[in-house]
């Protein structure tokens, strides 16, 4: 295809112009393009441009006109009223196939820019199943899945030195590697007209019940299973009397025979239902509470005797019934505070003094003839006080574990050596003298020694 430069009134001879050489080219510095090209002056309709090239500025006017004399089509490009390339020429055959293939191109174009869009939206597969059965079950043949969501992981180090003489030089410098995961993924599934699948998960859900997953099953208006549904389902209910739940995970079902509809359900509640009342702006709930689940190892008895007789002492209040008077008491607990005054070494017996519960009966007998909460109601006292050859050296702290021993006791069970125990003053624990139990004003810690 050849092109005709058109005559410029204000050019005589356009083919005859030449360009001045570059008076610069010696003094200025010059950028060496890795990809050099030429700017041609008047490069032809047709010819393919390369990706590298930017495009025309907006503000250069292209336009064919057509010129009824001479039966051609003028191209010109202007910017503004000035011509941008030398005005060019071209007959009504030439011009219909540069026509045509603009059309041809652009249509590709569009097409391939369609196809890329629908691309970018996400991960969409749709899969055929030939085969009457799946199709009489499913109410048709196509998977179609859709995904959609987000995950974000995070990797990273935690590096920390701590410069103290008193760590070994390895252990001043601790690395520990940090991982986090964000994952947010919606997914919506069809298996032909009749089976939908729906489920969202979360990583940073506050509550399980916000993951929501549903698988439901829809059936034909003629057919006996009108709806199956497995995963998180609700029952509402018409009545005002019974409400539903919205809050169920399990496997709902309808189904219907002629004029008979029958709605059954098998799941597990996730929710519960609370009732609050307000007075005078503010809310009220009643509750109750026992001592022992907000006073752990704070309150104790001196004995089986008195938890056994509690009830019975306090059956006439504010009367006490209880026969027996504590005139004195020792506390003894674990040091945890490193104190130096009012300590010592003691050994606490679980079975001294009992006669009601006895804990090793294989090793402590039990003596009906004395009275209760007291050194003769068993014959442990008696036997570690001369009743084998070694017994008066229990009273030695460091050689008590193995003399102990010897005799069936077990540490920690029938026994508790603790060294430098703590002398507890009167004013750091209350007791009753009549109910025989004792109240610490401090809380024990689980593997602290109580010995009175």
């Amino acid at each position: 295809m050849a092109y005709t430069p058109i005559n410029n009134p204000l050019v005589e001879d356009f083919d005859a112009l030449t360009v001045l050489p570059d008076s610069t080219e010696d003094d200025t510095g010059k950028i060496e393009l890795i990809y050099p090209f030429e700017d041609k002056s008047n490069e032809g309709l047709n010819e393919k441009r390369s990706p590298l090239f930017l495009n025309d500025p907006s503000n250069i006017n292209k336009k064919f006109e057509y010129n009824p004399e001479t039966g051609e089509y003028n191209y010109s490009q202007k910017l503004g009223e000035r011509d941008y390339r030398a005005p060019s020429k071209m007959s009504l055959d030439e011009y219909l196939k540069y026509d045509m293939e603009q059309a041809n191109r652009d249509f590709w174009r569009k097409k391939s820019s369609a196809e890329t869009l629908n691309e970018s939206e996400g991960f969409r597969p749709q899969i055929n199943v030939k085969g009457k059965l799946f199709d009489r079950i499913f109410g048709g043949n196509v998977i179609d899945i859709r995904p959609q969501g987000s995950a974000e992981l995070s990797f990273g180090l935690n590096i920390s030195r701590r410069d103290n003489p008193i760590i070994p030089e390895r252990q001043r410098r601790t690395t520990n590697f940090d991982f986090k995961q964000k994952i947010q993924l919606n997914v919506v599934g069809n298996i032909g007209e009749k089976l939908r699948l729906q489920t969202n998960f979360n990583t940073e859900a506050t509550f399980d019940f916000e993951n929501q997953m549903k698988l439901e099953y829809t059936g034909y208006e003629d057919e006996i299973i009108q709806k199956i549904e497995a995963g998180n389902v609700s029952l509402p209910l018409q009545s005002s009397l019974i409400t539903g739940s919205q809050t169920l995970f399990g496997v709902k079902t309808e189904l219907q025979f002629g004029r008979l509809r029958v709605t059954s359900i098998f799941s597990q509640e996730k929710g519960e239902k609370k009732e609050i009342n307000l007075s005078g702006g503010a809310q009220v709930r009643e509750f109750e509470k026992s001592a022992s689940e907000y006073d752990e190892n704070q309150h104790f008895f001196l004995s089986h005797l008195f938890r056994e007789a509690y009830e019975s002492n306090l059956a006439n209040p504010p009367r006490v019934t209880s026969r027996i008077n504590i005139t004195a008491l020792e506390v003894y607990v674990t040091n945890t505070r490193a104190a130096f005054n009012n300590t010592r070494n003691i050994l606490g017996f679980l079975d001294l003094g009992n006669d009601r519960r006895i804990y090793n009966p294989s090793v402590v007998n039990r003596n009906n003839q004395a009275r209760a909460a007291d050194n003769a109601a068993n014959d442990l006292y008696a036997n570690l006080a001369e009743g084998f050859p070694q017994a008066n050296e229990v009273r030695n702290f460091n050689n008590a574990d193995a003399i102990l021993q010897q005799q069936g006791l077990i540490s920690g069970s029938d026994y508790e050596r603790l060294e430098n125990a703590v002398l507890l003053s009167p004013n750091e624990y209350t007791f009753n003298k009549e109910l025989g139990y004792i109240s610490l004003n401090r809380t024990l810690n689980p593997q602290d020694v109580l010995a009175v």
